[in-house]
């Protein structure tokens, strides 16, 4: 009799055995540190942006350089901060709650077309209106992205822009492109 089929059966069953950790990484990663310098860059950006903005001679104690310098100075601690932690070596924790295959490759005909989608959109704001636009470009990146059907999708996103473009256009008082039908419609409020 072998040691297998000596050794007892587990308690529920023919259950798996229980999953190990995944092994920490150590060293550097270079997409981290990319991360960090474009992240310390647009802090840069943002701070010497905000320089340019006019201040009225109305403006009160808090101007309104006030929260770009303070988004721009946050941005850049959380550059700093991210920089020690990448040059000690310390790794960002793997996401081990999502059902995501890391050792499958890019998707690059989804990322294809879900770039044509954006300049698409960009392109067709002013010519379509804002909420076309914006139902056009949700419809074809959860096509790209492996959605079944396309109808739902293309409903989602109409309805969801149309809200949102009332909301921006005739609560907020905010300029947004709604096109000739929309604009006709949503006239009369």
């Amino acid at each position: 009799m072998s040691a297998r089929e000596s050794a007892p059966a587990p308690a529920g069953g023919d259950e798996p055995p229980p999953a190990t950790p995944a092994p920490e990484q150590t060293g550097r990663s270079n997409g981290e540190l990319a991360m960090t310098v474009l992240l310390g860059a647009l802090g840069i950006y943002l701070v010497v942006d905000a320089g340019s903005i006019a201040v009225p001679g109305s403006a009160s104690n808090v101007g309104p350089r006030f929260f770009p310098y303070l988004v721009g100075g946050l941005v850049i601690a959380t550059a700093l901060a991210l920089g020690v932690r990448v040059f000690r070596g310390d790794r960002g924790p793997a996401d081990e709650s999502e059902d995501v295959d890391l050792t499958a490759g890019t998707d690059w005909r989804a990322v294809g077309i879900i770039a044509v989608a954006f300049l698409a959109h960009a392109l067709l704001i002013n010519v379509i209106g804002w909420p076309l636009a914006v139902t056009l470009m949700f419809g074809t990146v959860a096509w790209a992205l492996g959605a079944r059907g396309i109808v739902r999708p293309l409903l989602a996103g109409g309805i969801t822009s149309v809200v949102v473009w009332i909301v921006f256009v005739k609560a907020l008082d905010v300029a947004l492109p709604g096109g000739t039908l929309l604009e006709l419609a949503t006239g009369w409020f």
